[in-house]
C-alpha cells in the first residue's frame, strides 16, 4: 500500500502529519536539521554546510507546511532561520522511518493475564527467525509490543564445550546475531549458567532462588525440578507508581541509585536512576525509555514500584523446555527463576549472551 500523507498542524516547536491515517510529530529543530535543500547540504561531498545550534537558532516556520504529491508525497517547509529562508522538502518515506517514539513504538503494557492471552502470537520457529522474513519481523514486533519472544525447536547444539574460538557455531550465536551486534562482556562473548554450587561468581550459578532485576546495570541430561522462569513487565510497574504517587515517581526518575559487581577479580560502578524517560517527547507525559533495577548489585532499596512488581499477578512464570529460548529487552521486561533441586542427580544449563 502507498503511503499516503495529509491533516498538517504545526507551531513553534514541531510539525504533526498523518500517514496513512496516522499521527506522527516531529521537532521542527530535527526537521531544520535533516533538511537537504542545496543551501542545507554540499551537492557534491553530501555534507551538511551548517551546524546543528546554527540550524535552532530563531528557528520558525516561514509559511503553512505544504503536502507535494507531484511524485512521491512530501511534506514543505519554508524556514526562517536566523533571518534565512530556508524551502525543505521531506519525502513521506523519510517521515515514516524518522516518526517519533510514540507513533512507532505500539507498546503493550503486561500483567501475567495480559501475556498469558497473547502467548502463541510470542512464539516463533528457529529456522523461521533464522531464515524467514516474516518471522523475524514477527519477533522484532514482539520485543517491541511486550518487551519479549519466545524461539522454539532450537536444534541440540554438536559441540559440548563452549570457548570464544567456536562461539559462531552455537544456536544462541546465530539468533542473537540476526538482531545485531552482540555485546561481549566479562563473561564472553556467550556464557554458560550452570550450578556451580559453591565456585559460583553470580547467584546465577546457583540453585538459589533468584529474585527479579536486570543485568549488568554496573556496566555501561535430566532437567532438575522447578527452576521456573519468571518475567515481569516494569514499564507497568513504573506507570503504576506515576499514577498512584506522582512524587515518587519524579523521584525515581531524577535520584541516582548505586549499582556495583566486586567479585572475582572484577570490579565495577555505576549510578542511574531508576526509571529513564525519553527525552525526544516533551509535552504531557514522557514516555518511558528504560528501568534500571537490580537489587542483587545495589544498595538497599524499597519502594513502590518494588511492592508492585513482586505482586503475583504482575509475574508471567514459565518452565522453559529443553531447546527453546527467551529473547527480552533488558531495560524493560523484568526476570527471575525459581529456586530448583538437584538432587535427583538432573542439571540445568542455560546459554544466553547480550
Amino acid at each position: 500500500m502507498p503511503l499516503q500523507l495529509g491533516s498538517i498542524e504545526f507551531n513553534n516547536k514541531e510539525i504533526a502529519v498523518s500517514i496513512n491515517e496516522k499521527p506522527f510529530t516531529f521537532n521542527n529543530v530535527f526537521l531544520r536539521d535533516a533538511s537537504r535543500s542545496p543551501d542545507s547540504v554540499d551537492p557534491i561531498s553530501s555534507q551538511k554546510l551548517f551546524t546543528t545550534a546554527e540550524g535552532a537558532t530563531n528557528l520558525s516556520i516561514n509559511s503553512p507546511p505544504l503536502v507535494d504529491s507531484a511524485t512521491e508525497p512530501a511534506l514543505k517547509v519554508q524556514w526562517n532561520n536566523d533571518g534565512k529562508i530556508i524551502d525543505s522538502s521531506y519525502p513521506v518515506s523519510f517521515l515514516e522511518r524518522y516518526s517519533t517514539p510514540s507513533g512507532r513504538r505500539d507498546r503493550k503494557l503486561w500483567d501475567k493475564q495480559e501475556l498469558e492471552s497473547n502467548l502463541e502470537s510470542l512464539q516463533i520457529n528457529y529456522e523461521d527467525i533464522l531464515n524467514k522474513e516474516e518471522s523475524f519481523f514477527q519477533a522484532l514486533y514482539n520485543l517491541n509490543r511486550y518487551g519479549l519472544t519466545f524461539v522454539n525447536n532450537i536444534p541440540h547444539p554438536e559441540l559440548t564445550t563452549m570457548s570464544e574460538d567456536n562461539s559462531a557455531e552455537w544456536p544462541v550465536f546465530k539468533i542473537a546475531s540476526r538482531f545485531g551486534y552482540i555485546k561481549k562482556t566479562f563473561y564472553g562473548t556467550l556464557f554458560d549458567v550452570k550450578n556451580q554450587k559453591d565456585k559460583a561468581v553470580n547467584i546465577a550459578y546457583t540453585n538459589t532462588f533468584l529474585p527479579l532485576h536486570m543485568d549488568l546495570l554496573y556496566y555501561e541430561s535430566p532437567q532438575a525440578c522447578s527452576g521456573e522462569n519468571i518475567f515481569c513487565d516494569s514499564f507497568l510497574a513504573a506507570e503504576h507508581v506515576r499514577k498512584v504517587d506522582p512524587a515518587a515517581y519524579t523521584a525515581l526518575t531524577k535520584i541516582p541509585i548505586t549499582y556495583h559487581y566486586d567479585n572475582n577479580n572484577e570490579y565495577y560502578y555505576y549510578k542511574r536512576p531508576l526509571i529513564i524517560e525519553d527525552a525526544e517527547i516533551g509535552d504531557g507525559f514522557p514516555e518511558i525509555a528504560a528501568i534500571n533495577y537490580a537489587p542483587p548489585f545495589q544498595g538497599h532499596w524499597k519502594s513502590l514500584f518494588e511492592t508492585y512488581i513482586n505482586e503475583p499477578e504482575n509475574h508471567f512464570e514459565i518452565k522453559m523446555p529443553e531447546g527453546s529460548c527467551v529473547i527480552f529487552e533488558n531495560r524493560r521486561a523484568l526476570h527471575s527463576r525459581n529456586e530448583f533441586s538437584d538432587l535427583n542427580n538432573g542439571d540445568r544449563w542455560l546459554m544466553g549472551t547480550y
